[in-house]
């Protein structure tokens, strides 16, 4: 039983744990809601965790010292070359009037010191400009904003958990970073078609559109960008009309640097492994409190006698995440051969407790007073998409689905992958893995705070319910996990 009472942020449960406790977790000895809101705040503070970023590398270590307290052991990092890209300031204006930016366009490069100056060019909404079509000249472009009706996910849906009937099929799903590879191909196509910089104009409010990170594949390319929100469309518009000159300013530096993954180990009465995933670097608190997470699960799980854990757990903390996913690749590639062979499963987790925010009439934006959905990506796979279900309906978790994994990855065991960090360790390594994510309107936005957004409560709930999930199918036959045995994507 504890030693002390959970009561405050300092005050963790102590002492081993026995008996039921591997079967269902004891909300009591389980990490205080008080500790998670406390961790939330630092994050808040700690603003954007840009890959490898003083602020992102700092983190980095408080969460070693964290993983260390709650018992995990053997915790190191182990290296990961990024490109590290730092926006120092930005600018947009005309006529000596400044257009106001809501950020800048993540490893878009670098201007000289005075910006760049040229008349602004449309470039029409899913068009690719042609060779020398933007000589000399600044392209505005509308960010791509894909909506989908919610009834679309029935198509990729094993099973789906809504008691309340909070998702109405017909409302559409619409955010701004969902149409990243569109966003990337017309980025990519700038430097033929001459263009000296670009604008892209977010169709959302200003507090919607402020922070915007996206994309964050970590190539570093040749054409600084700012984004702007739908306010500033009239003046941009009057300016193309015109052929009047603005001026874009974008100072930014690119080196190579060294971040970290975080690995440790908790043992389990076998070497065989159940990871247990998520990453460091994120735009704010949501995205990603993952890690705060694991650290709660870990200080439960490692408390348990070690022959009450069938199998040993390992702590994966990747870096990178927000530089095309290079930590989780570098993790995969780096134990293909040693620890991902013993891997029975894996569950990635991010974004717990996510808040639905909304525009509203009058377009402000608002919280809605409903969670945001959280998904369960598993591949073709009995046991485990039963495990995902119930560990949805335990934490009164709703509305949630389990899906299928359908973003084409040829070198995946199904063909497929999904969006979200534990991607990686099923289409590189090859592990049977469970990825929970949620991806809320602010999910990609820095600057912003997000305590009031996220539901601590229900954060605490998810990760005790995922908890059980972990000695779920840590104790589940190994020939049940690793078998494709549903169908495909159709």
């Amino acid at each position: 039983m504890s030693t002390v009472t959970p009561a405050g942020a300092g005050n963790w449960p102590a002492g081993r744990l026995t008996g039921q406790a591997a079967v269902t977790v004891n909300g009591s000895e389980f990490l205080p809601e008080m500790q998670l809101r406390q961790w939330h705040e630092e994050l808040d503070a700690m603003g954007l965790r840009s890959t490898g970023s003083p602020v992102h590398e700092q983190y980095i270590d408080e969460l070693i010292s964290r993983l260390e307290r709650a018992g995990v052991t053997d915790v190191h990092g182990e290296p990961v070359p990024v490109s590290r890209w730092t926006a120092g300031r930005w600018s947009l204006d005309a006529g000596g009037k400044p257009i106001a930016t809501s950020s800048y366009i993540p490893y878009s490069g670098s201007t000289p010191p005075g910006g760049v100056t040229g008349a602004l060019a449309r470039v029409p909404p899913g068009a690719i400009p042609q060779a020398g079509a933007l000589a000399g000249k600044i392209a505005v472009f509308d960010v791509p904003l894909p909506a989908t009706a919610y009834s679309v996910m029935a198509q990729i849906s094993y099973a789906g958990w809504d008691p309340q009937g909070l998702i109405d099929p017909t409302a559409r799903y619409a955010r701004p970073w969902a149409g990243i590879g569109d966003l990337i191909s017309l980025l990519d196509s700038l430097p033929a078609a001459g263009a000296i910089g670009c604008v892209g104009v977010i169709d959302l409010p200003p507090e919607a559109a402020r922070g915007s990170y996206f994309p964050y594949d970590g190539h570093v390319r040749t054409v600084p960008g700012v984004y702007v929100d739908r306010t500033a469309r009239p003046r941009l518009e009057a300016l193309i009309a015109t052929g009047a000159p603005a001026r874009l300013t974008l100072a930014a530096t690119a080196e190579r640097f060294v971040s970290r993954n975080v690995v440790g180990l908790i043992p389990g009465r076998t070497d065989e492994l159940v990871i247990l995933n998520s990453h460091t670097d994120g735009t704010n608190a949501v995205e990603d409190n993952g890690p705060n997470a694991i650290v709660a699960m870990a200080q439960y799980l490692s408390r348990l006698d070690r022959d009450l854990l069938p199998r040993s757990v390992m702590v994966s903390l990747t870096t990178g995440h927000f530089h095309g996913g290079i930590g989780q690749v570098t993790f995969a590639r780096e134990h293909l051969d040693g620890a991902l062979r013993k891997a029975a499963c894996a569950l990635t987790i991010e974004h717990l407790g996510a808040l639905e925010w909304a525009e509203i009439a009058g377009g402000q934006m608002a919280l809605t007073g409903r969670p945001e959905l959280g998904v369960i990506f598993v591949p073709e796979n009995e046991a485990m998409v039963g495990a995902s279900l119930a560990a949805l309906k335990r934490a009164g978790d709703g509305p949630g689905q389990v899906l299928r994994p359908f973003v084409p990855a040829p070198g995946s065991p199904s063909g497929y992958g999904w969006p979200g960090e534990g991607t990686q360790l099923w289409t590189d390594g090859q592990v049977m893995t469970m990825n929970y994510i949620a991806g809320p309107t602010y999910l990609l936005n820095w600057g912003i705070p997000t305590l009031d957004k996220c539901d601590i409560g229900r954060m605490r709930r998810e990760a005790i319910s995922l908890t059980e999930m972990v000695l779920e199918t840590g104790s589940a036959p190994l020939a049940l996990l690793g078998s494709l045995d549903m169908p495909p994507l159709a």
